[in-house]
């Protein structure tokens, strides 16, 4: 109300004041401008004519300063506007022009003219009026408007020998003394000329020549990259810049100047140009294509390329993961008894399967180095929790606490915690259906509904909760929460499991993209998306997926989207059934695969087991952890240990070190993930900068533009951010929540320390953003 009671008042006084009504001016009609003589005889030097009634002159429109020419022919003449230049490769046109009739000639016309000024070939295009035949020489092309004519501005730029060319193959560019471009209109056609010009592009007349097409050579060496650059036109060029384009993943660096100045180059004449280059990353992370060196001239890229194949010549690294889904199971209908399998999931089961089997299996891993990564069935936890609201006995609570407290504590030690998504559980999902038993105690699910992308086919946004976006962004928030004091900063992999990740490149594509605003970057999911094989032979068992693919590796660096990390080998590694022998021979397969003697061959390698934690079984019934299967799994991680990470030969890792070793090593751009949290209060917390990328350039040559997603967790009460280089302020932003918790800010100097400070107050955070609500509504 009060916003209309300023209005109103505003345009009382605009009113009173004589300043409310303002007359409409005229915008469309085009006045006479006086010119020079020199001008008027410059235009009329170009402009040939004949018949009655002709008209041609300088106009401008009113209330603009911009000047055009008007050419208007008689009912029975003719006016034609040219310009000329020599005839070179070099030779360019350029028009702006609009013609203004439905009716009478308005054609433009390409030329070529020998030495004494006759038509050597003719190009044109008719507008409107008819067509004129074509011969051996001239050829038309109708470019008359149809039924709805439209009378805009033609745009037009031409490259006179390059159009002659492709429209006459027996034009010779060397009898050719001068190009000429005009424009024609006869019989009452008017045209209204913005520009009418012809240039020389000098990038035309130069070409790059290399030397050497392709250089093999180390990771760390230098090459020298000579080229001739060769003027191939009539004219002499000056002051032309050459520039070498570093290729996009910074596989090789220029170690001199990259750009080069050369001057006076007379017509057919050759220079030699040299630079010094860096193989600066293995043409690996070029996906094994060679690294290409391409050229500019003043600024425009040459399409001449140099194929550089880049060796490493470091040992690469094998890492060691074990993962799991972790989910419950009452084993009803199936073969074997791993839950009480009386058809209904009860707490009991929820603690023997994500607590004690988890714990079980961390603790061996503990013994000898190694590291679990469990992708917990959160939905499942999300059921308990609605289940608790409708049971007597004061169980679920007491396990959900209880489960989130093995989280805390086993993170602590080192485990990784991801997401297995389970969307069948979930309340909050309206198709889903929840049953509770009070007399078991005991829930059910549709776990027909098991998938995530079948389930949920909106991409959404973080506070869209039925769909992708919003169910992954809600469940990772909450790891990331339970995982903020384990030093493991952000989480990196996902597994949704039960071929629901999305199937062809459209909801590829959508899954991807949810994976990445959320912050995750590594999957362990093809082809299971489309009902095949999860596993892969090793050399094939961890890539860079295509955006829309996860099935195969990407062909292209610039089409990159997640890592695709698979169980190994083909026939992988089972913890919940192989023995310690099968396991080994398993591991040693990989093992040879990756080495050549005693070292690693380069890039980074994965050797990666899966089970499900409730299949592993103890020497008793389903709530056996002692014995059994538990033995197999401690015998396997002595082997690998005594023969292989003692030896430096294997590392054990989660699946996010793995990723983020990975991305590290191949990712062609700066990747920023936050680390341990190194401070912590009531009101703000600061975290490492974890910068991937390790042979990608920083210094003041190559800065880059990073992205950085603050913990999701914090989403709902921080009000402020702040990017800190060696403990000083270099950018800070109010402006929270981003839409996907994503801050920029820019990475120069590779040996600095940088850090992410978050404040956080959820009063202050309401605060913030009640102010700015009131603001847009205000300038709204």
């Amino acid at each position: 109300m009060q916003k209309k009671i300023i209005i109103g008042l505003l345009f009382a006084v605009l009113a009173l004041s004589g300043c409310y009504r303002q007359d409409i001016q005229p915008k469309a009609g085009l006045n006479p401008v006086n010119v020079s003589e020199s001008e008027l005889l410059n235009l009329s030097g170009n402009i040939s004519e004949n018949g009655m009634g002709n008209n041609y002159r300088f106009v401008s429109r009113e209330g603009s300063e911009q000047q055009f020419i008007e050419l208007a022919a008689g009912g029975s003449g003719r006016l034609e506007y040219f310009r000329e230049i020599d005839a070179d490769l070099t030779a360019i046109a350029d028009l702006r022009i609009q013609f203004l009739s439905t009716q009478g000639i308005g054609r433009i016309k390409l030329e070529a003219l020998d030495i004494q000024g006759k038509a050597i070939n003719t190009i044109g295009w008719a507008v409107t009026g008819e067509i004129p035949a074509n011969s051996s020489t001239a050829k038309w092309i109708d470019a008359r408007y149809g039924v709805n004519y439209k009378g805009n501005w033609i745009n037009a730029s031409y490259d006179f020998t390059e159009t002659l060319v492709k429209h006459f193959t027996a034009f010779k560019a060397k009898n050719a003394a001068k190009y000429r471009v005009s424009v024609e209109v006869g019989m009452g056609q008017h045209v209204l000329v913005d520009k009418l010009g012809v240039y020389p592009d000098i990038n035309r007349a130069l070409s790059i020549v290399p030397l050497v097409k392709q250089h093999n050579t180390q990771f760390g060496e230098q090459i020298n990259v000579d080229v001739e650059v060769v003027n191939n036109s009539n004219r002499q060029i000056n002051n032309a810049v050459i520039k070498i384009i570093e290729p996009y993943g910074y596989g090789l660096i220029a170690q001199s100047q990259v750009e080069q100045l050369i001057d006076n180059i007379k017509p057919g004449e050759k220079r030699k140009l040299s630079w010094q280059v860096k193989a600066q990353r293995p043409d690996a992370v070029n996906l094994n294509k060679p690294w290409k060196l391409t050229f500019a001239i003043n600024g425009t890229a040459m399409s001449e390329a140099i194929d550089v194949y880049v060796a490493d010549n470091r040992p690469g690294r094998i890492f060691y993961v074990m993962t799991d889904d972790l989910e419950p199971i009452d084993a009803a209908g199936y073969p074997v008894a791993w839950g009480n399998s009386n058809g209904w999931l009860e707490p009991k089961e929820f603690s023997i399967q994500l607590i004690e089997k988890a714990e079980k299996l961390n603790s061996i891993a503990e013994r000898h180095g190694a590291k679990w990564t469990h992708y917990i069935a959160w939905p499942a936890l999300k059921a308990g929790e609605w289940a608790a609201k409708r049971s007597a006995t004061g169980e679920w609570p007491k396990v959900i606490e209880a489960v989130k407290n093995s989280v805390i504590q086993q993170t602590n030690q080192g485990h990784e915690y991801g997401i297995h998504m389970h969307s069948d559980y979930d309340p909050y999902l309206t198709e889903n259906v929840l049953s509770y038993n009070p007399e078991m105690d005991g829930i059910w699910a549709n776990h027909l509904r098991h998938g995530w992308a079948h389930s949920l086919p909106e991409e959404g946004n973080f506070d869209e909760y039925g769909t992708r976006t919003g169910t992954l962004y809600n469940y990772q928030s909450i790891l990331e929460q339970l995982a903020s004091r384990s030093g493991q900063g952000q989480l990196l992999t996902s597994r949704v499991g039960s071929f629901d990740f999305g199937n062809g490149s459209e909801d590829e594509a959508k899954s991807t993209r949810v994976y990445q605003k959320v912050g995750i970057w590594g999957t362990s999911d093809a082809d299971g998306n489309a009902g095949g094989i999860t596993s892969g032979d090793y050399g094939k068992e961890i890539y860079f997926s295509a955006k829309d693919d996860i099935n195969s590796p990407s062909n292209d660096i610039n089409n990159i989207g997640l890592v695709e990390f698979r169980p190994t080998p083909k026939s992988f590694i089972t913890y919940d059934s192989q023995s310690a022998d099968v396991m080994n021979a398993k591991a040693d397969e990989g093992i040879k695969a990756f080495t050549r003697g005693m070292s690693i061959i380069p890039g980074v390698h994965a050797i990666v087991g899966f089970t499900h934690a409730m299949f592993v079984m103890g020497a008793g019934d389903w709530q056996s952890i002692d014995g059994g299967q538990f033995n197999a799994i401690e015998g396997h991680l002595e082997y690998l240990k005594q023969n292989y990470a003692d030896k430096s030969l294997l590392e054990f890792s989660t699946a996010t070190e793995l990723v983020a070793n990975y991305l590290d090593y191949y990712s062609p751009r700066l990747i920023a993930v936050y680390g341990k949290r190194i401070k912590n209060n009531a009101f703000s917390s600061e975290y490492e900068i974890n910068i991937l990328g390790r042979d990608i350039p920083i210094d003041k040559l190559h800065t880059h533009a990073v992205s950085i997603k603050y913990p999701l967790y914090l989403r709902s009460s921080a009000y402020k951010v702040s990017i800190l280089k060696n403990d000083q302020l270099i950018y800070t932003t109010w402006g929270l929540p981003t839409p996907y918790n994503d801050i920029e800010f820019s990475v120069d100097d590779r040996s600095a320390k940088y850090t992410l400070k978050v404040y956080q107050s959820e009063t202050i955070h309401m605060i913030v953003n009640q102010i700015r609500s009131i603001k847009q509504k205000i300038i709204g």
